[in-house]
Parts: structure tokens; sequence; C-alpha cells
């Protein structure tokens, strides 16, 4: 007995990593064996009974890979052995048949492949600003002096015709004096009226010229009025300054309109379209929730933040909505069949090519710069109306990296058979996938259980979510190596943090650590040892002389070792890694890293950028989870 229990001890020294796929499927799998295997006990079915008797292996629940031909005890965890069951089944690899009670049992739940309205949504953040076309800047028309302020500090609420400023200016009353000589002279003649023009071209309004002619004699000083209605957002003047000609004194804006602008990553670029609703929120105004259109999406990314501004016109008569606010909005996305975005219906609409919110029924001329009116023409690839696309739950999709999975069920008299199909899906909407290929309308897909299904079949030999390049990786992982793995994450981890802290010392013996730590794995599988041998042969020389900037160019090669590790081996850790991509780190070529929290900690500018970066992936112990 001794040298069988060594034998299968050495038979199973190689155990699965700790991944999504074995983890779930190893603590589901006593709850499904038991529960289909050994339902007579519950239900008390003779016949069910009949052939647990007649089993001619029996296997452990948390170590499928121990076989006996008669039960007992796992030798590795000393769990009873429960039968494994020849008499159901399928012949075909893809598929695994039970019973329908035994389906009942094991809670396995389906639901039927539908046609709905794809609907998603585009969360972004951003803030309210001035609406560019509606800032104006009063400047000097002509040098001179201001004697008299009547707008003396910023914020105040100015009508069109109040007046700013009171000016003294030599040329200006020399100009006066040239139009008074020609009005004498000859009132009416081309001359006359040639003075008038130039006088009105140095900012003199119509009624003030006209009162110079009536009391025929030149002021010393003259009013400057406001030439819009708005709020005063900066004020350059102070009184007795002498300004020259074209100095900015005021700039007022008109608060009527405003501009929603919004920043877009690359990645959201292709749900968004012109005429897209949005729903935005302030933190000012709670428990409003305000609405606009698309109205301009930029052609150009910005090579700093790698986003696009995306914009909105809002009307705001009561001016509610301030400059500076910061906002959340939501933009509504609906997808068609083949997983595009639905633009707005803009047929037959008509817009102006310089302002785009001005969108009208009818060719007429743009209200706010007099341009004609152009038809509208979708510049976007997907539909205008919106068509039934497949739609499964996501609890249904099984994503081993390389391929998506389903079961599909599959009713055959009173036994219920599982195929295991690869299906290709667009998008996630909600709580749904959008199918592309490989599922019909009406078919049952697995929505609980599916893992039960996927447990059972890996120890039937047939296909699972495991691919046979997996499962022969796996079988190459000693325990010395796991345990070897789980030293390098926590030095690896311990250095990413002290980069995010600018401790250079800290940094550097962080290093060597991991230096050593990756120089002493035992029992290293092929697949590991040439990706060792170049991250040891990289950081062959002195790590002590190097400062920050050179230590955060090594940390980016060993970040690019552990992300291999990660997305090769997994990792062991009772806790979540998060993989984060900063596209602004060395001169914008970008870089990532792994992390122990969702708060970003940027190791390589420190606290000078600590936050830039997002999370594009996370990991735990039982493998990628979709951020």
């Amino acid at each position: 007995m001794n040298s069988t229990l060594e034998y299968l001890i050495k038979k199973t020294k190689v155990i699965t990593r700790y991944s999504t796929i074995r983890i779930l499927m190893v603590l589901l799998l006593g709850m499904f064996i038991g529960n289909i295997l050994f339902s007579d006990e519950q239900t008390s079915a003779h016949g069910e009974h009949e052939n647990h008797t007649q089993a001619s292996n029996w296997t452990c629940s948390m170590h499928p890979q121990v076989k006996l031909d008669e039960p007992g005890q796992c030798p590795i965890c000393f769990m009873d052995l429960i039968p494994l069951d020849h008499a159901m089944g399928s012949d075909r690899s893809d598929q695994h048949t039970i019973s329908a009670a035994s389906a009942k049992l094991a809670r396995i739940v389906t639901t039927e492949v539908r046609e709905g309205s794809a609907h998603s949504a585009v969360q972004l953040s951003g803030k309210i600003t001035y609406d560019e076309t509606r800032v104006k800047t009063i400047s000097a028309w002509f040098p001179g002096r201001l004697e008299r302020l009547f707008v003396d500090y910023t914020g105040v609420h100015v009508n069109a015709g109040d007046h700013l400023y009171e000016i003294y200016s030599p040329e200006l009353y020399s100009a006066q004096e040239e139009l008074l000589l020609a009005h004498r002279r000859s009132p009416g003649s081309s001359t006359f009226n040639a003075v008038k023009e130039k006088t009105k071209l140095l900012g003199l309004s119509e009624s003030q010229v006209e009162m110079i002619l009536r009391t025929n004699k030149a002021q010393s000083t003259i009013q400057i009025n406001s030439p819009i209605a708005g709020i005063v957002t900066h004020k350059s003047a102070i009184e007795g300054k002498y300004v020259r000609t074209g100095e900015q004194i005021y700039v007022i804006a008109d608060l009527n309109k405003v501009w929603l602008v919004l920043e877009a990553y690359e990645k959201d670029l292709p749900w968004l379209s012109y005429g897209q609703e949005i729903e935005f929120t302030v933190a000012g105004l709670p428990g409003e929730t305000f609405s606009a259109q698309i109205s301009y999406i930029d052609p150009l990314v910005n090579t700093k933040t790698r986003s696009v501004t995306v914009r909105a016109v809002l009307n705001n008569p009561q001016g509610r909505l301030k400059p500076g606010m910061l906002t959340e909005a939501t933009i509504s996305v609906i997808l068609n069949a083949h997983g595009q975005v639905v633009s707005p219906d803009l047929t037959g609409k008509w817009i102006c090519p310089m302002h785009p919110e001005v969108i009208e029924d009818r060719s007429i001329t743009c209200s706010l710069c007099g341009m004609d009116l152009v038809p509208y023409q979708n510049p976007a690839i997907g539909e205008t109306v919106a068509s039934d696309a497949l739609l499964i739950p996501s609890s249904a999709v099984l994503k081993t990296g390389k391929r998506t999975l389903v079961y599909v069920e599959l009713n055959r008299d009173d036994k219920h058979t599982y195929e295991l199909r690869e299906i290709v899906v667009g998008p996630r909407v909600g709580e749904d996938y959008l199918v592309l290929s490989g599922l019909s309308l009406g078919e049952k897909v697995v929505t609980q259980g599916n893992f039960k299904i996927d447990s059972a079949m890996q120890i039937a030999g047939k296909q699972s979510m495991m691919s046979a390049s997996e499962s022969e990786l796996l079988q190459d992982i000693s325990t010395g190596f796991k345990a070897s793995l789980s030293k390098i994450y926590q030095e690896y981890l311990s250095l990413q943090s002290s980069l995010s802290a600018d401790d250079v010392e800290a940094s550097r013996e962080g290093f060597l650590k991991l230096t050593e730590q990756i120089a002493q794995v035992p029992e290293t599988p092929e697949s590991w040892k040439s990706l060792s041998t170049g991250f040891q042969a990289k950081m062959a020389h002195d790590l002590k002389t190097q400062s920050i900037g050179e230590l955060r160019t090594s940390f980016e090669y060993a970040s690019s070792l552990i992300l291999t590790l990660q997305k090769t081996y997994g990792h062991t850790e009772e806790q979540m890694l998060y993989e984060v991509y900063c596209p602004m780190a060395f001169d914008n070529k970008g870089a990532a890293w792994l992390q122990t929290d969702r708060q970003v900690r940027n190791p390589y500018f420190g606290a000078s950028m600590l936050s830039c970066g997002e999370i594009k992936q996370s990991y735990s112990p039982q493998g990628v989870h979709d951020d």
C-alpha cells in the first residue's frame, strides 16, 4: 500500500496552476459530481444507485487527475473518492450527456439565444466651458489714456450698449476736429462722408458722431460702449493707464450658450458619432440631468493625453451652467447586428459647414455666420436604422484568452446533452454579449453550471475550456517553480511601489532583490528559461549607480517580463493584480506595469504624474477578468 501511495503522490506532484479555469472547476467539481452521481441519496432513485455501483473508476473532486479502480481516499488531499460514471455521456469529444434529473440536481440553467436591440453606453468626463464663438475682446481702437472705468472688476454682467470706459486721445481729438472742418466746408459731400467714415473706424458709434456734429465741438474724452451682452471674464484696464492701439482692455463672454467639452480616449472613438444623445450631470446642480447632442468630434488626437475632444453646444439662458464646472456624461450607443454603431437618422437635414450644431429641415443660411447650409452626409459606416442583434447573457460566455466558448444544450429524449462550441462575439452591451457567429436564434446556452459541465468534460478526457497546448504548458510547472513565482511577484510589486514613491534607494535595493529571486528559480520549465536569461543579462550591470530615470527604464523591461509571466503562468497571490498602461511614459511611447489596487500609482513618473494611466486588464488567482 505504501508503494502505491508513493507512486500516486509522485504522479500527481505536478498540479494544475491556480487559474480561473482550474480553481472554479475544482471548487465546483465536487458539487457537480456529487449531485449528479449520488443523487440516489437525495432522491432515493434506485436506478441511479445501480449506475454508481457499476462505476469502473473513482476520482477525486479536488484532483480530477486521480483515477482508481476502487473506492477510497485521495492520496493527495485524503477526500473520499467519487465514482466516475461511464454509463452517461456521449461518444463525441465535444459533448457531455446527463439525465434530466441529474441536470436539475446540478442546478444547470439555460437561456435561449434571443434577438433584441443592442444598447450600450460610453462614460466620459469633461467640463463646461465658454462658447468660443461668443467671446469678444474689447481692445483700444486708438492710443490714449483711460480716464474712467465704469466696469472695474471681473464678473460684471453688461448689456449691449452699456458704457465700459472713457478714454482721452489726442489722435481721436484731431479726428473730431477734421470731421467738424469737413462738415463746415461741405456737409454731405464725398469728402465729408469719407472723413465721417474714418472717424467711425476709430470706434465711435453713429450716435456719437451725430452728437459731435450737433454740438459742433470736439470732445476731449470719448465713452466706449459694449458691443455685446455678457459677463466680463477678464480686465486688463487700470484707470490712468496709457494704452496702445490694439491693446486688450476687457474680455466679454456671452453665456447664453456654452460648450460641453468631453475627453474621449482612442478606444472610445468607434462608439461615437455626430448627433448622438448625451446625458450629463454636474456636481453643482445635484439631482439634475441635462441633455445635448454631439456637434463636433475633433479630427486630431492629442499626442500628450491620447484623447480626442468631443463637443456639444448647450442653451444656457439662465446662466446655471457655469464655465469650469466638471461633468460626468453618458453617451447612449445603439449597435446593429454586425456590432456597428447606429448613427442618428439625419436624412433630409441641412447643416452649416462652419457651425455643425445648426441643423435645419430645409436649405437656408446659417443663423450664426450666414453661410449656405449643405445636405447632411453620414460619415459613419453603420446604419441609421437599428436592426435586431443576436444576444446571450454574459454569464454564458467562457473566455480562455484565445477562444470564446459556450455550452449549448441539445435535448434528446429524457437526457440533456451539452455541446462545447466556439463562437465569435462582438462588444458587451450591458449584461449581454452581441453574437456575431456560432449560434442561432432559439438555441439554448448554459448560463449557470457551465463550469460544472466543463469539470466533467475534463474528467472524461474530452474537450474543455483548456486547450491541449494550455494543458501541456501547465504540466510543465512544478510546485517549487510556483513558490518561486510568488516571491518574484512580491519583489516586483514592492519595486513598483518604491518607484511610484520616488524612493531611489529602495528602488535600487528592490531591483537587486528581484534579480536575485529570478536567478534562484528552481526546476525551471523550458518556457521560462528564455525569459529569465534575457532579464538577467539585461540587469547584469551595477544597479547601485543608476539614477531614478535609469531605474524606471529598467523597470519597463522588468514589467514586460512580469506581464509575460502573468499571461503565461498566472499568479498564486490571493489578491487581484491590475495591468495599467500610461500612454505618456517615455516621450509618449507608452508603458505598462502591474500593481495591487485600482488606484493608479505610476512608477514611471512618480509624484509628478502619479495618477497618469488606465487599467487595461485585471488578473485574479483564478485568471483574467474583463475590466
